[in-house]
């Protein structure tokens, strides 16, 4: 027996036996209601243990054969492909090319610790304002939302979907998402309001669109994701190296037009307001020396109360694993 797998980014056109241990960070169908129902495809990324990703596809005559075997997060040890290149104006993954799903394509579900990563790779801001032009290839986006503003229905395929701009912030600049669709329920203001601090989001395999002047992100709808404070290692990471957004940012408020923006200290954000330590020290503060001086927070800002090995969040409405710690400093001036 042959228990040599391949890796990911190895797999080529020239040849059909690959072997494959992945996991499936990313599952969903594309369903086009201007098309007939037999053109309905289920599409999936799989990543490796290098983390190497590729995207693969089934047929909707397929779909049944496979579809209640796999579930995303889950380990597989797959073969038997037909490879394909990777084409279109709308990639999930930058590998060259992409598997296609055979009738004699084996799945077998495995236990394995090797791929724990979600799967999402960040693109900074400065890496999305060098776009000039559509960006063909999506991307995952990280920030912090400091404006909601909900626009007028737009018509799709002949319906009509909702549709929200977003004033994401993240590393000393800002930048537009136009979100469509049912992901705008996410992103309903009194949901936003009930954190004590403006909501991490992520964005999850957006479309790069240059405009006149610069570039926004937009979802392309049934592929798209949208998750507000998730509980995932990557929200500490960025919360902690990004420390404005740990102790500067108000929960979002309504302004006079109606949309929702952060403030600090009753003006709109800007980061040069907040102090740090060191700042206080040298503006001739005393910090008191006091017990309680720190609590664990959710990414969302709340504080968690400990349960056991657990930690339980009040304005998530649910346990959270990763936790952050938060100062509350009194000083005298």
């Amino acid at each position: 027996m042959n228990n040599r797998v391949d890796l990911v980014d190895k797999i080529t056109p020239w040849r059909e036996s690959w072997k494959v241990h992945v996991k499936v960070v990313k599952l969903w169908y594309h369903k086009n209601p201007a098309l007939d129902p037999s053109q309905n495809l289920l599409h999936m990324v799989l990543m490796d243990e290098k983390l190497h990703k590729i995207q693969a596809t089934i047929r909707y005559q397929l779909i049944s054969k496979f579809s209640l075997s796999l579930n995303e997060g889950d380990v597989y040890l797959m073969t038997h492909f037909t490879v394909v290149p990777n084409t279109g104006l709308n990639r999930v993954t930058k590998h060259r090319f992409r598997l296609l799903f055979q009738y004699n394509t084996s799945v077998v579900s495995v236990v394995s610790p090797r791929i724990p990563h979600s799967g999402l790779c960040f693109a900074s801001i400065d890496e999305i304002d060098q776009i000039t032009k559509d960006h063909n290839f999506l991307i995952d986006f990280f920030g912090i939302i400091t404006g909601v503003r909900k626009e007028r229905d737009v018509e799709s395929y002949g319906k009509l979907v909702k549709a929200v701009v977003l004033e994401v912030f993240a590393d000393g600049k800002r930048v537009q998402c136009n979100v469509f669709g049912n992901a705008c329920d996410l992103l309903e203001y009194d949901k936003l309001q009930k954190y004590a601090r403006s909501p991490l989001v992520v964005l999850e395999s957006f479309k790069i669109k240059a405009i006149e002047g610069g570039v926004i992100l937009q979802n392309v709808i049934n592929v798209s994701r949208l998750f507000i404070n998730p509980d995932i290692p990557e929200s500490v990471e960025f919360l902690s190296r990004f420390s404005v957004a740990r102790y500067g940012f108000s929960r979002l408020v309504t302004n006079d037009l109606g949309y929702l923006v952060s403030k600090v200290d009753g003006d709109y954000f800007n980061p040069k307001e907040i102090s740090n330590i060191q700042d206080l020290h040298s503006d001739n503060g005393e910090v008191m020396d006091e017990p309680d001086w720190w609590y664990y927070t959710c990414v969302c800002g709340h504080a968690v109360v400990e349960h056991e090995d657990l930690y339980l969040c009040d304005a998530c409405g649910s346990c959270v694993e990763h936790v952050m710690v938060k100062y509350g400093i009194r000083v005298k001036i």
